[in-house]
């Protein structure tokens, strides 16, 4: 009798599965083209409008770092016994 080898658990295997797997797809692609596209339109606003870009630029990133520390402090809270 032949042994037939186990399969890998679906964790192991599927890389799809994940919250990032549509970048493994072409969803970076398009990521990409869209930044691109966006920074080119912003490229040519006139300097008039630069203050504003910059403060709605550090407003997105700081909404996009607090929305970060504030899953990992919960994931770290949770391993906490």
């Amino acid at each position: 009798m032949r042994r037939q080898s186990p399969s890998p658990p679906p964790s192991q295997g599927d890389h799809h599965g994940g919250p990032l797997g549509w970048i493994e797809g072409g969803g970076l692609v398009v990521l990409l083209v869209v930044a691109l596209f966006i920074g080119l339109q912003l490229g040519g606003v006139s300097w008039r409008y630069r203050k504003q870009l910059w403060q709605l630029q550090g407003g997105v990133v700081g909404a996009l770092v607090g929305y970060g520390m504030g899953r990992w402090m919960k994931g770290s809270a949770d391993r906490k016994p």
